[in-house]
């Protein structure tokens, strides 16, 4: 019975050997395929630590690093016993059997799951930068909101003095009762339409307008600078290549399961207490796959793996487009800033002579209130410019992953 007890202890002994980490096969890199993922992790989190969609990638990065640990060559023993009693004799019967995978698919299939972990870790990247695109253009749109409560109350107070100058001149029949109701009419009217929607007050304003200054340098706009910055930094470059590198890895584990191999190890112990016959026993199981399947998985997977590329490339292209759009509104707008400078001025000086002309009785309130409506417009169609570059601005953020003040201008460049 002791021997039968320490037979068994050594399978134990054995299997928990068996259970230890394998060394990385040879060629391979113990630290693919990101060994820099917490980094990552700590830089996705920068500021959107708090966002729920951002905790939930992170989570399911967690998931997929706990993963990492499962697969092992021996993860349990099958412990059989029996006894039975006949014509006196007492016989036991005891078997340890120990059930283990071929290496090679083994580290195979730990690849592909560090394949998996990085997968993740591109997910959360990419919608840690979705959250800050979806932040971007609500940023941009109260910022605008803003400027135009700015300058639609500017606006309001000088057409309210002109509407009781009007009102004056009606009552002292300087004016005749019908311009001075179709004067009324008329600014009422451009008051009802041009006042701008509410501020939305929960945005989160992280942001300013681009302002009318010259710039540092012309935008770098090649197609071929802007490939590389987005195969480089945006998330989604990154999630093709780990997609792809999981069906690398997933090809050669369908490879590796048609290797033939050991499967399992039996140490048995029998013992009878009326005879002598008593013995240690021993089997093992090899495993001699046909290859069939893992043939159709290794062609599955190659086809996935050219589908991804090309699902890949086609983005790349179209982030291109949009990103090459976005510079160009962008560069349009710098080079165009001593023409919106102009506007200003021009809109500033005509309301100034509209203060002058309203205050000496110069003029009609209605040549007043023409002059005025110029400057609005002309305030008006500035602010327009400055949404649309602000806008491109969120646009190339989101193409790129890389921010318009940290794009190169050809002046940076040596």
């Amino acid at each position: 019975m002791l021997k039968g007890c320490c037979v068994l202890s050594l399978s134990c002994m054995f299997a928990a050997a068996c259970t230890s980490p394998l060394s990385p096969m040879p060629g391979s890199d113990p630290s693919a395929p990101g060994g820099d993922h917490e980094q990552r992790i700590e830089q996705a989190l920068e500021d959107l630590g708090f966002d729920p969609i951002v905790q939930a990638h992170r989570a399911a990065v967690e998931a997929a690093q706990a993963n990492e640990e499962r697969p092992t060559l021996v993860d349990r023993v099958e412990l059989r016993a029996a006894e039975d009693y006949l014509d006196g004799d007492h016989q036991l019967r005891a078997l340890a059997r120990v059930k283990v995978r071929h290496p090679t698919e083994l580290q195979a299939d730990r690849n592909v799951l560090r394949a998996q972990t990085e997968i993740e870790v591109a997910r959360l990247e990419q919608a840690t930068l979705e959250r800050r695109v979806e932040l971007c253009f609500p940023a941009v749109d109260a910022l605008v909101r803003l400027q135009e409560h700015k300058i639609f109350t500017d606006y309001t107070l000088r057409q309210q003095i002109l509407m009781d100058w009007n009102e004056t001149w009606r009552k002292s029949g300087v004016v005749d009762e019908l311009s001075g109701a179709r004067f009324e009419l008329d600014s009422r009217v451009k008051l009802a339409t041009r006042q701008p929607p509410p501020v939305l007050e929960h945005v989160r304003i992280g942001l300013q307008l681009p302002e009318l200054g010259a710039s540092t340098g012309r935008l770098i706009r090649s197609t071929e600078h802007l490939r590389v910055t987005v195969q480089r930094h945006h998330p989604s470059a990154g999630l093709q290549r780990a997609t792809e590198e999981r069906y690398r890895r997933l090809v050669e584990r369908s490879r590796a399961r048609r290797l033939p191999g050991l499967r399992f190890v039996d140490v048995s112990y029998e013992h009878r207490s009326e005879s002598s016959r008593n013995g240690v026993g021993g089997q093992v199981a090899f495993e001699i796959p046909f290859g069939d399947q893992a043939d159709a998985e290794v062609a599955r997977f190659d086809a996935l793996l050219r589908k991804q590329r090309f699902e890949g490339t086609a983005r790349v292209e179209n982030q291109i487009a949009l990103s090459l759009r976005a510079l160009n509104d962008v560069s349009d707008f710098e080079s165009r800033s001593e023409q919106w400078r102009e506007l200003e001025r021009l809109a500033t000086g005509a309301e100034e002579v509209a203060d002058r002309w309203w205050k000496s009785r110069l003029a009609k309130p209605s040549q007043v209130a023409a002059l005025l409506d110029e400057a609005y417009a002309a305030r008006i169609a500035v602010l327009e410019a400055r949404e649309r570059a602000a806008n491109a601005r969120c646009t190339l953020l989101a193409m790129t992953g890389v921010s318009l003040d940290a794009w190169p201008r050809e002046s940076n460049l040596n």
